[in-house]
């Protein structure tokens, strides 16, 4: 069975009966009300106790710790710790996240029926073992309390240290399903919409601040102190950040200022919507850290021009073939039909050759280098039934992504616009 990461969504807000899979670039659409955040919310949810440490409260909860496992050994140099079932995992996450999501969108008494499945594991029983070792190290003979899952690649602790707790069995199980998975990652980030109303505040207005715009700030926070990458190891990273806002954002003393070359440099406070709604985006790329978060990022067309919509689109389009993750939720027909572009970009790429496929591009005005291979993306539309329910539909987007949520109301446009054109030439005729 191939591996996947799959929600079953019975029940949750006006979403009934619907799958979803993880892919490493997601994008949901559909009209305001049809749960889009409830579903990006569940996948980030999932990157959250895989890439971050959301899993140590299970262990909580089960009253589970390595340092009383290791007290309670019959034989002091090594034993039998502890194990769980793969099974055990899904349905606590399952019922963890329905939490997660109520907190985030502040309905704390939110209810749903959701079930999360890792399918394709070699094994649904994880059994945790201790063994006491003797390691030389530069000349030294050194001791570890070494623990290893399924006996395989062994973690190594300082021989007696305390107040591990659940932390070794997280540890060693998370990296296991992210070697399975494909996942490089090891936080997360949330972009929530109308986030650039935010940025500029200080810890007293943050504190202030619930649910997804709370876990926003603190992310920003800790990306503020986070230290960049070598300038080596950065890459494009930092190009990419000049290209998109057509200068860069500067910290001092946690606060954030935009300078442009030709300019200088004002508050963030003073600069545009844009630039606001994009900053913590782009203090990443600066920082060459957007490679160690899955973002969410929601609504990324917010208070941007359409030309740095499709900018956008373009650069995440890049940083998808660098092993990024996104889960993205939009109303925009541009940043849909960029994304379109992009993927039969990439289809044309691999039935041309070379040179037929770079003229083309050159011709149109593309990027050849980029593309968005159809095997990274899963894209989805919320489809609001006649009793008010939503069925979310996974969407054929090999060719492209259908857009279901714009196809109707261009259409109506277009038609009742040639209806108010018809009018006024009647008028006109009929003064003449």
């Amino acid at each position: 069975m191939e591996s996947s990461i799959e929600i079953y969504i019975e029940e949750l807000g006006p979403i009934r009966d619907s799958r979803i899979e993880l892919k490493p670039f997601m994008v949901f659409s559909g009209k305001s009300g049809t749960g889009k955040s409830y579903t990006a919310l569940l996948v980030h949810y999932i990157y959250k106790v895989l890439c971050g440490d959301e899993m140590l409260d299970w262990f909580v909860q089960n009253n589970v710790s390595f340092d009383k496992h290791k007290e309670q050994l019959p034989d002091a140099n090594q034993g039998f710790l502890y194990e769980f079932t793969l099974q055990g995992f899904e349905a606590w996450c399952s019922r963890s996240v329905i939490k997660y999501v109520g907190d985030m969108v502040g309905n704390y008494s939110l209810e749903g029926k959701v079930s999360i499945k890792f399918n394709g594991l070699p094994t649904d029983r994880y059994r945790f073992s201790y063994s006491k070792e003797v390691l030389e190290r530069e000349g030294e003979m050194k001791y570890y309390d070494t623990v290893s899952m399924n006996n395989g690649f062994p973690l190594r602790l300082p021989y007696n240290s305390t107040g591990w707790h659940g932390i070794p069995y997280m540890a060693l199980f998370t990296e296991y399903i992210k070697d399975i998975f494909g996942i490089s990652q090891d936080g997360t980030f949330l972009l929530p919409p109308s986030r650039g109303g935010i940025v500029c505040l200080n810890d007293i207005g943050r504190n202030a601040l619930t649910g997804m715009y709370k876990e926003f700030m603190w992310d920003l926070s800790e990306l503020k102190t986070a230290s960049p990458k070598n300038e080596a190891d950065n890459g494009n990273y930092s190009v990419l950040s000049r290209k998109l806002i057509d200068g860069k954002i500067n910290l001092r003393n946690s606060d954030l200022y935009y300078e442009q070359q030709s300019y200088g440099e004002i508050p963030i406070m003073a600069g545009a919507a844009s630039i606001k709604e994009l900053a913590p985006f782009v203090i990443m790329l600066q920082k060459g850290l957007v490679g160690r978060y899955s973002i969410m990022f929601e609504e990324p067309e917010t208070n941007l021009h359409p030309e740095l919509q499709i900018k956008v689109a373009d650069i995440l389009a890049q940083l998808l073939h660098k092993g990024c993750r996104f889960q993205v939720t939009t109303h925009s027909d541009y940043f849909l039909r960029r994304i379109n572009d992009l993927l039969r970009l990439d289809l044309l790429k691999n039935r041309s050759n070379k040179e037929e496929y770079e003229t083309f591009c050159h011709e149109h005005h593309y990027n050849p280098e980029v593309t968005i291979s159809s095997e990274l993306v899963n894209a989805y539309y919320f489809k609001r039934n006649s009793d008010k329910t939503v069925s979310v539909m996974e969407q054929a987007h090999k060719n492209g992504i259908p857009f279901d949520s714009f196809r109707s109301v261009l259409e109506n446009q277009l038609t009742d616009s040639s209806y108010v054109y018809d009018k006024i030439c009647e008028l006109n005729e009929t003064v003449s």
